[in-house]
């Protein structure tokens, strides 16, 4: 049975976390439940809710540019990730939609010409080998084959129009 002194502490302790990062529902409940009574805790969460200092959808398109623009991250490792923070698979959708095939495209494009460009040019098997590592770093990344097939080209396309010249 909850009490009002354990309602009070709980929503004291939901603002002081929200007061360092933003949550999800799902972790600030779970944050909360270690101190309190799954009663206070969900009490609190609602009330955040409430009051507008806990919003999932504003978190996941947060999240979403942190793993899609900061992080570089393809659209399945973001996904997996926002998930695995506590956001439902339609809210997670919705806030990565807003990312189209052409901006992630570009984004491998950034990360091949930073940290990849050197390998792209070696001749016969070890070149391969060395394409196979680097369209697997992408991969792992999150990034579709497709788009890193798309992005690898578009990288020795730009490559051979400035060798021509």
């Amino acid at each position: 049975m909850m009490n009002e002194k354990e309602l009070e502490t709980a929503k004291k302790r939901a603002m002081y976390l929200l007061g360092g990062k933003d949550y999800s529902r799902k972790e600030l409940t779970e944050k909360l439940l270690k101190n309190y009574s799954r009663e206070a805790a969900e009490a609190a969460v609602s009330q955040m809710v409430e009051y507008g200092y806990l919003d999932d959808s504003r978190y996941a398109k947060k999240l979403a540019r942190q793993y899609i623009e900061v992080r570089r991250y393809g659209k399945s490792r973001a996904k997996m990730m926002m998930i695995q923070k506590g956001l439902g698979p339609q809210l997670v959708d919705e806030a990565l939609e807003q990312y189209s095939a052409e901006d992630l495209i570009g984004e491998i494009v950034t990360i091949i010409e930073k940290k990849y460009y050197d390998r792209l040019f070696i001749e016969g098997l070890e070149g391969r080998k060395e394409m196979q590592k680097v369209m697997a770093a992408l991969a792992r990344r999150g990034y579709g084959y497709e788009d890193i097939k798309t992005a690898v080209s578009a990288v020795r396309d730009r490559a051979e129009l400035f060798d021509d010249e």
